[in-house]
């Protein structure tokens, strides 16, 4: 299409694709508005592990220790899609009977393996303190269901450590979403405008 005819395409529609993109850049700043607010936190997860080899022939406690907490490392991960878990971290971290932290921690809480013994949980609170708190519970609830779970294992003993939490204020940027969407709205506009032309 020569640039002289759509030019004036967009000359013409001009006052459409304006008004399109400005709902577009005022969609995005709502958005960015409620997707913001509160804390985000972060929590390390270390899983240890020592095993204890019945023979003095072999000495693999090393090499055993190591693989049976990348193995348990995978339940503990799976321990935090547990509403019971949860339950009991929110009544050690001292939910209210509404469950404001149950909905937060389980519909928010993010768990990853970054490593073989090492897990981080991601999560979201209105206040740094309700993050200390509930990591602070997290790891207590964590210890004890390890300390339950060793008694069943045989000859490995496992130790699960949650970390201090790292909290930082979840702030949207504006200005940045402002430029991107006034971008995309405004190319979509001329697509729009384009496509009404055929």
């Amino acid at each position: 299409m020569d640039f002289k005819i759509l030019f004036s395409i967009i000359k013409k529609n001009f006052k459409f694709i304006a008004v399109f993109t400005g709902i577009v850049i005022l969609a995005a700043l709502i958005y960015s508005w409620r997707a913001s607010g509160g804390y985000n936190v972060s929590v390390s997860v270390s899983v240890y592990s020592k095993v204890n080899q019945p023979t003095q022939e072999y000495q693999y406690d090393g090499y055993y220790s190591i693989k049976a907490a990348d193995e348990f490392s995978n339940t503990v991960s799976q321990w935090f899609k547990s509403r019971e878990v949860v339950n009991a971290i929110n009544k050690k971290a001292g939910a209210d009977s509404s469950g404001g932290y149950l909905r937060l921690l389980f519909s928010a809480l993010k768990v990853q393996k970054l490593a073989p013994q090492f897990l981080e949980a991601d999560f979201k609170v209105a206040n740094p303190a309700d993050g200390a708190k509930i990591a602070k519970a997290m790891d207590f609830v964590l210890q004890e269901r390890a300390g339950q779970a060793s008694k069943f294992s045989g000859n490995a003993v496992f130790t699960v450590i949650a970390g201090e939490p790292i909290t930082t204020r979840n702030q949207a940027d504006y200005i940045f979403n402002s430029i991107i969407a006034f971008i995309g709205g405004f190319l979509l506009g001329i697509f729009i405008v384009l496509l009404k032309q055929e």
